[in-house]
């Protein structure tokens, strides 16, 4: 794309009517009159020679172009308007800042619902946008701002990081109601027969459940391995697999929850953000939203 031919005043326009289905909700949204939301929608279409948007019903729908456009474009203004937002002046009840927060499903699952409470009320401008940044990945994007803060497992390693833990985490075994050890307390012979679920989002490397049995001088060897714990407790709930995961998650499955036999430490989730942000009002003003939803936790 050549940008000296596109005027970037157009793609706030791009993006409201993208995400508004609507010329005249588009318009005022961004307070222009409708003739001049109508007037850029064409510059728009010749400058990318496609009709982006089409009518259906009483508003638009986006062409395929748009919708190959707008995570790009959608990117782009999260971080110019980021970047342009004054960070010694930071109201979290009017700011429009994008917050990239990396975390694994575990972490999205205990602290996106509290922490979407809080905005709702808080800081209604304010998105959050999360990810599961490859680990050793975590350290450079946080340098390079791609990445605002990270919650994940205590042992990352990058010497610009700081760190802080938010939780430990208590863990259970879950099984169908119909399982066979569903109705008694799990030894540790019951564990280790089980045919378990592993949830890791790498290819390869032992999973938490092949840790946890390592660490009691035990192997096991998992029948299924999933990157995300959603379709593990729902292959859980038709099988009779088993699946170790955060205590919280298990007990709102609706499935039976088995304690771990032995002693098994609880999983600390630590907090992670770059040591040069460490002064932004604005991060630090969510670190202590984290912290704060953390302790009621």
């Amino acid at each position: 794309m050549n940008l000296r031919s596109l005027d970037l005043n157009l793609l706030p326009v791009l993006e409201a009517i993208y995400t508004e289905r609507s010329l005249t909700r588009a318009s005022e949204s961004l307070h222009l009159t409708q003739p001049a939301v109508s007037n850029a929608l064409s510059r728009l279409r010749l400058h990318f020679e496609d009709p982006l948007f089409v009518r259906e019903g009483r508003g638009v729908k986006p062409t395929a172009m748009a919708e190959a456009l707008m995570p790009a474009v959608r990117d782009a203004l999260d971080r110019l308007r980021a970047g342009l937002e004054p960070r010694s002046d930071f109201h979290a009840e009017r700011s429009t800042r994008v917050f990239n927060i990396s975390g694994r499903d575990a972490g999205a699952y205990m602290f996106a619902p509290p922490l979407s409470r809080r905005l709702e009320t808080e800081a209604p401008g304010v998105r959050i946008s999360w990810s599961q940044i490859d680990r050793g990945a975590i350290s450079t994007d946080l340098a390079s701002g791609r990445l605002d803060l990270a919650i994940d497992v205590p042992d990352l390693r990058g010497a610009s990081m700081e760190r802080q833990t938010l939780i430990a985490t208590p863990y259970a075994c879950m099984v169908s109601p119909d399982h066979p050890y569903a109705k008694r307390k799990m030894k540790v012979e019951d564990f280790l027969s089980l045919r378990h679920i592993a949830v890791s989002s790498r290819r390869e490397g032992r999973s938490l459940v092949e840790e946890m049995a390592r660490a009691a001088g035990f192997r096991i060897t998992p029948v299924l391995r999933l990157p995300h714990h959603l379709p593990a407790i729902e292959t859980v709930r038709q099988t009779h697999l088993a699946l170790v995961a955060p205590r919280p998650m298990a007990e709102a499955s609706g499935l039976v929850v088995l304690e771990l036999p032995g002693e098994v430490p609880k999983l600390d989730s630590v907090l992670y953000w770059s040591r040069e942000n460490s002064m932004d009002p604005a991060l630090t003003w969510l670190r202590g939203v984290l912290v704060e939803i953390a302790a009621e936790l």
